[in-house]
């Protein structure tokens, strides 16, 4: 480590131009360049190219201008007018000309110009050398044999294997050993020497915690010289919360985590950090990892209405999604977000690549278009969204089920009455109080006696008075359906009250961050109640007429004016009551046996209201909006009553006591218009309405928990169907659910059976699924929850077969994660194209210990924990990094694991250990992000926005959360160097690290000794501590006065100590492990 203990820029520039030589002779692309190919140039080409430029339309006779673009040797050659691309240099290349149509004799593709983002990522593409993964000349449509493709490696069963035998079984301490010394001895190339004690305990550290340990920690581990030191050093750091920090870190590379939808608006999402903290806790607490695939795919479903259940499916919405959709691109989006799922659960959990399925058989792997649509159909039902949940659910079910209780006898008290005495009292109160009271026509505003509110995602309480509440769930982008009936006629007007209310935001009216709302559209829909008249129901049209405040830009007119992109708001004048009044233009509504009414709240994109109420207009003239309101409960009896058809329903033998069995007859209940006139002769009569009244105001008592934003899936989407070539356009036909062939031993049907089950009783997302169909899904959960899950459960039988070991994808999904777990320790994977292990990926280096550890990660039920300990437990492991000339010239990419090379350390952990060293490092878990990058958080708990990514985290390769990063990469550029010497993030930490190192120093060589031990883990050798002392005295004589003044001294002494401890930052050793 001494030797290269020195950063220098001219160190960094000679080792980029070395990488850039490298890279710019390699004819391969990399991982990323392939991803980027795969996501945004092939589909294209395939969509908008091959028709006419490809093999298949030479068969199909239809080939253009002898071009093909389905192998990057006909691009390279090009066709009549030459050729297609010129590798680095889109601006000549004629295909960036064709597609920006600025000829108009060459504009391809002929009919539709391509979007200026698509011409972007192709100038792009050419710019950075054309990477195509394709190989050789133009290719036709493949035939796939899945019994074929079985027999790539990835895709056959776990392979049970003898643990080989080895010569030098002093050296092999685990089975891992015994696999990796049979590859060396066979190759006659030695293990290196072990790592130092001290080393050893460094990288142990960084590898499970994303942290330096500290002088106290370090001097604690090399006082144990017992055989069990490092066993039980593990064991406190697999134990530790900072664990999870550091491998949570790692999971969310793979599923593309960030907190913003990216594209042009980049709307950030303020509950997608409890994605986060559920990745960081289900590692801490070492949830099998089939459960963890499981939840993260259908949690919302597993455990509905539970935050962990809809933390953890936030995997499905993680990546970027627009914020704004028009009716144009809607359904093209919506294909483009299941895409998105697809591709990410593939890569992220089976290594798969999918995302060019979706216009076209896979052209390497034995993955038909048909698989990639029955997945589609799989995830058909999800949607992105902002949901709201309760964080202690099963405290909350505990107490309504205790208010349900107490709720329960005043219930049946008032279902008794109304069944028992109101019939009676009513045929009193109409032959006795009813001629004396005198029927006017109506002068007031009559609030509706609601029936029934919902929406598509928000759940809504109907409260006394006809008010409509929100209460949880979706708070934008909704529609509120509101019914009520009316046997009244003449109806001209309806009225909206928008209320202020203290549980809004800023007290309302509406549920925007400011209390604003935008209701986009209002829709009145009128049929007869009498199901006997059989006129259609009526679309009322609309006009604006008043408004007690109109925002500008957003006037009464525009909630009637069919665009769900304008509506009626009324910013800045928030947290008091508005109303709105429309008018109901031809003809009053009415029908004579009573009419239904339904009125619809749409918000579109917009916040609703928190708090409403909506009434009607049947008077002569029409009402002001200031015209009082009265309840519709005493009109609509009168109105009833004196209807001929009403009156006579009610018979003699109705009345009395005597009727309460008739009343309790299903004839008698199914009657609506009697249902209706006793609703509203309860709100008269006195015992009714007192039983009501205590009822209304028992259930102002009901629990309600204050609810948390979680940015999840939702239930929404429709049917899926297969795409020709990718195009919404051109559908082929409805797909089902159905699963990978390759992958599947059995039918579709016996997950989706069992899943049907587990849907309509869920419960413990840990239990494997066995079996199949009722038996399997009893097996599968423990004790339901009290909520059933909502939606289909296509996500469930994706779930269960993702895992499934015996019948489905579950081998495969152990192969690809013991795989990650082994290159975050390596370095490299066992197979070292971590997200592809398909035909075109690498093949492993050691296929036997692979299948070794996916079979013991099964046999110990899916924990990783135990996993972590069998590997760095291992001498394999614990190997030095030293380049030994033989082995290197035998084994130069180091496939054999000849030793361990040295790895820098990655954006967050480089950042974490300034916050270390430093002393301000904030240990507190989980909860919302933060945005600077001088923030003494981890840097997990950065915020991760698309378009505004920290800079010093992408300049050392922090991911760019587009797509599963399965290898992140590491780059060499002088501006990481400059970064280190320049930044006041830097420099603050060497200010506090001096401060550290000289708190209980006697002399500078002390505080430099100390300085070493923090940041570095030990103490500097003789040379280093020389130099180190030769530089602080050579600094104190430069910066001290002439007059030797003892505070200018000591001064000087401080400025040079920072100077020391800016060098240690500066340092390799700092930002590399051995």
């Amino acid at each position: 480590m001494t030797n290269r203990f020195f950063i220098t820029v001219g160190s960094f520039m000679l080792a980029a131009l070395v990488r850039h030589a490298t890279a710019s002779d390699q004819s391969l692309p990399t991982p990323e360049q392939t991803a980027f190919f795969e996501q945004k140039i092939r589909p294209v080409l395939v969509e908008s190219c091959y028709q006419c430029h490809s093999a298949a339309a030479v068969t199909n006779k239809k080939l253009k201008g002898g071009l093909y673009v389905d192998s990057r040797e006909g691009l390279l050659k090009g066709g009549d007018t030459g050729p297609a691309i010129v590798p680095g240099q889109s601006a000549k290349s004629l295909l960036i000309k064709a597609m920006k149509w600025d000829d108009d004799n060459l504009q391809m593709p002929p009919k539709t110009r391509l979007p200026d983002s698509v011409i972007s990522d192709f100038a792009r593409w050419i710019d950075m050398g054309a990477p195509d993964p394709r190989t050789g000349g133009p290719i036709a449509k493949r035939e796939i044999d899945i019994v074929a493709g079985r027999e790539h490696w990835s895709y056959r069963p776990l392979q049970k294997v003898p643990i080989p035998q080895v010569k030098n079984t002093a050296w092999a301490t685990t089975d891992i050993d015994r696999f990796i010394l049979a590859g060396l001895e066979s190759a006659g190339i030695a293990p290196s020497a072990p790592v130092s004690r001290e080393k050893l305990a460094r990288r142990a550290y960084f590898d499970l915690t994303g942290l330096p340990p500290t002088p106290e920690q370090m001097r604690e581990f090399l006082a144990d010289e017992s055989p069990t030191a490092f066993g039980k050093l593990l064991d406190r750091l697999l134990a530790s919360e900072q664990y999870g920090e550091r491998w949570g870190r790692h999971w969310l590379d793979v599923v593309r985590y960030a907190e913003s939808g990216g594209y042009e608006f980049d709307a950030f999402r303020p509950g997608a950090y409890h994605y986060r903290d559920w990745v960081i806790k289900a590692i801490n607490n070492d949830m099998p990892y089939d459960q963890f695939v499981r939840m993260q795919l259908a949690g919302d479903k597993l455990m509905p209405g539970e935050l962990e259940g809809a933390a953890a499916a936030g995997f499905l919405v993680s990546g970027p999604y627009p914020g704004q959709i028009t009716a144009k691109t809607r359904e093209r989006i919506r294909y483009d977000q299941l895409d998105d799922m697809i591709a990410t659960t593939g890569e992220a959990m089976l290594a798969t690549t999918l995302k060019c399925v979706r216009c076209h058989e896979h052209k390497y792997d034995p993955i038909p278009q048909k698989d990639y649509y029955g997945l589609a159909s799989a995830l058909a039902r999800t949607e992105h969204g902002d949901v709201k949940i309760d964080p202690n659910h099963a405290e909350t079910q505990q107490k309504v089920e205790a208010f349900e209780a107490a709720t329960r006898p005043m219930r049946e008290a008032l279902a008794a009455y109304t069944r028992d005495e109101l019939p009676g009292r009513l045929e009193a109160w109409r032959t006795q109080k009813l001629p004396t009271i005198k029927y006017e026509p109506a002068t007031r505003w009559q609030a509706l006696d609601v029936l029934s509110a919902s929406a598509v995602s928000a759940q809504l309480h109907v409260a006394a008075g006809g008010i409509i509440r929100y209460e949880s769930g979706k708070e934008k982008d909704d529609t509120y359906t509101i019914k009520a009936v009316t046997f009244q006629t003449g109806l001209s007007q309806i009225r909206l009250d928008a209320l202020a209310d203290k549980a809004s935001p800023k007290n309302g009216p509406g549920l925007s961050d400011n209390g604003n709302f935008v209701l986009a559209d209002l829709k009145v829909i009128a049929k007869p109640l009498d199901p006997a008249d059989k006129t259609k129901p009526i679309t009322l049209k609309l006009n604006a007429v008043k408004a007690t405040f109109e925002q500008k830009d957003y006037p009464l007119s525009a909630a009637v004016d069919n665009s769900p992109q304008s509506g009626w708001a009324v910013s800045p004048k928030l947290g008091v009551d508005h109303a709105a009044v429309f008018g109901i233009e031809g003809q009053s509504v009415g029908f004579p046996g009573g009419t239904e009414l339904e009125i619809q709240l749409k918000f579109s994109r917009f916040f609703g209201l928190g708090k409403a109420r909506l009434s009607f207009g049947n008077a002569e003239n029409p009402l002001a909006l200031e015209t009082p309101v009265e309840p519709q409960n005493l009109r609509e009896l009168l109105a009833m009553l004196r209807t001929p058809a009403v009156t006579s329903n009610v018979t003699p033998n109705d009345r009395g006591p005597a009727a309460a069995s008739k009343q309790a007859t299903p004839a008698a209940q199914a009657d609506p218009t009697k249902n209706h006139l006793l609703r509203w002769f309860g709100a008269v009569d006195e015992k009714a309405s007192g039983l009501l009244a205590a009822l209304q105001n028992q259930e102002m008592k009901r629990p309600r928990p204050p609810l948390i934003n979680v940015y999840s899936t939702r239930a929404g989407g429709a049917d899926v169907y297969l795409l020709k070539r990718g195009e919404v356009d051109n559908k082929a036909g409805k797909a089902d659910v159905s699963f990978l062939q390759v992958l599947t031993t059995g039918e579709a049907d016996q997950w989706i059976n069992a899943a049907n089950t587990i849907a309509a009783a869920p419960g413990n997302p840990a239990a494997p699924m066995q079996g199949r169909g009722r038996s399997a899904a009893r097996a599968a959960r423990a004790t339901p929850p009290s909520t059933p899950p909502t939606g289909p459960d296509g996500r469930v039988a994706l779930a269960y077969w993702i895992t499934d070991t015996k019948a489905g994808a579950g081998q495969l999904l152990a192969r690809v994660i013991v795989n990650r777990v082994w290159k975050y320790h390596f370095g490299e994977g066992l197979v070292r194209t971590p997200n592809d292990f398909g035909i075109q990926g690498d093949k492993p280096t050691h296929p036997e210990l692979l299948d070794y550890l996916a079979s013991e990660l099964i046999r110990n039920n899916w924990q990783l924990k135990p996993l972590h300990r069998l590997i760095m437990t291992s001498a394999a492991y614990q190997q030095g990094a030293d380049n030994a000339p033989a082995a290197m010239q035998r084994d130069p990419e180091n496939k054999l694991w000849w030793h361990r090379p040295s790895r820098r350390l990655e954006a967050e952990a480089v950042r974490d250990s300034l916050l270390v060293v430093g002393g301000r490092l904030d240990s507190q878990l989980y909860g919302p992000s933060v945005a600077a990058l001088e923030s003494p958080r981890r840097s997990v708990y950065l915020r991760v926005k698309r378009s505004e990514l920290v800079p010093f985290m992408t300049l050392f390769d922090g991911p760019e959360p587009t797509q599963s990063i399965g290898d992140r990469g590491t780059t060499t550029v002088p501006t990481q160097a400059l970064t280190l010497m320049n930044s006041p993030f830097v420099r603050d930490t060497a200010s506090r690290l001096a401060k550290r190192a000289r708190a209980d120093a006697k002399t500078t060589e002390e505080a430099v000794d100390h300085a070493f031990k923090i940041a570095l883990g030990r103490s500097p050798n003789a040379r280093e501590r020389n130099l180190f002392e030769s530089h602080i005295r050579t600094q104190i004589a430069e910066l001290q006065p002439a007059d030797k003044n003892p505070a200018a001294t000591v001064a000087a002494t401080e400025r040079a100590l920072l100077q020391a401890c800016m060098i240690i930052l500066c340092s390799n050793e700092f930002i590399y492990v051995d």
